[in-house]
């Protein structure tokens, strides 16, 4: 930490400007710093630039950080990052599972080179969708619960229902909520889990029912665990992303990558 701050001070010293706003041990970008991120950004992409350049890599090699929602790794979709190494044996990964305020949050401060997540359409100036996917969110039952005959059921008769459900901060969890309370209306949730694969083992038991992107329960689905829930007059949909940022250079790893979830998201 001290030879960070060493260099810090040298570049501050420098730019005769101050990068931080320091408030005991805190400190944030000032309205400088914020500025110079952008030549920072620049001068990073121009060095990996000339890496590349002089490279004799003959195939993508390096290593990809990337933000991945839980929900997408419990999917076929986690499927992406076995397939990708077996092809690409030269690239590491670091896969960090969060949310998707959390993903976006480290893209925004360049710790992420692409995030995956399901949301409504995301749109930063810095940032390039790489692909995108319409996907349907689904409420779902115990095959042996009454609503699993397909009939239609009613706002209300859904949410009188025990609800477990993905963690607080979720973003298709959030739509929902927001939705019910635009209504005045809310669910009781008997439990709150961030794993997907154990949210629809407890529906399956009929422990309660639960919201989750359709993509997630096709192997659930198959065997007859679960089963969806027709709901009369209300239905959403998000759209699956593969977002990384302008900012920095797109080395062919990254390249092999998106190319790679291109062929996924179909």
């Amino acid at each position: 930490q001290s030879t960070v701050t060493t260099q810090i001070q040298a570049l501050e010293r420098e730019l005769k400007v101050a990068l931080f706003e320091r408030n005991g041990k805190k400190a944030a970008l000032s309205a400088a710093g914020e500025e110079f991120r952008e030549y920072a950004y620049e001068m990073v992409k121009c060095e990996e630039m000339a890496l590349e350049h002089f490279s004799n890599e003959k195939e993508p090699a390096g290593h990809i950080k990337i933000g991945v929602m839980e929900t997408i790794c419990a999917s076929r979709y986690g499927e992406i990052f076995k397939q990708f190494l077996k092809k690409y044996p030269k690239v590491r990964l670091t896969t960090v599972v969060a949310t998707t305020l959390e993903c976006m949050d480290m893209l925004e401060k360049g710790t992420l080179d692409v995030i995956l997540t399901v949301d409504k359409i995301i749109n930063r100036p810095y940032w390039e969708r790489a692909h995108m996917l319409d996907t349907e969110i689904c409420f779902f039952c115990s095959s042996s619960h009454p609503f699993a005959s397909g009939e239609p059921v009613t706002l209300d008769q859904l949410i009188r229902e025990r609800f477990i459900q993905i963690e607080e901060g979720c973003n298709y969890r959030k739509a929902f909520e927001q939705y019910l309370a635009s209504q005045g209306k809310s669910v009781v949730n008997i439990q709150e889990v961030g794993y997907t694969r154990m949210i629809i083992d407890c529906v399956g038991e009929n422990v309660g029912i639960s919201l989750l992107p359709k993509f997630t329960l096709t192997e659930a689905l198959r065997q007859k665990q679960i089963a969806i829930v027709n709901v009369k007059d209300y239905s959403f949909s998000m759209y699956m992303q593969v977002i990384y940022s302008k900012n920095k250079w797109t080395t062919p790893a990254l390249r092999a990558f998106l190319e790679m979830t291109k062929e996924y998201l179909v």
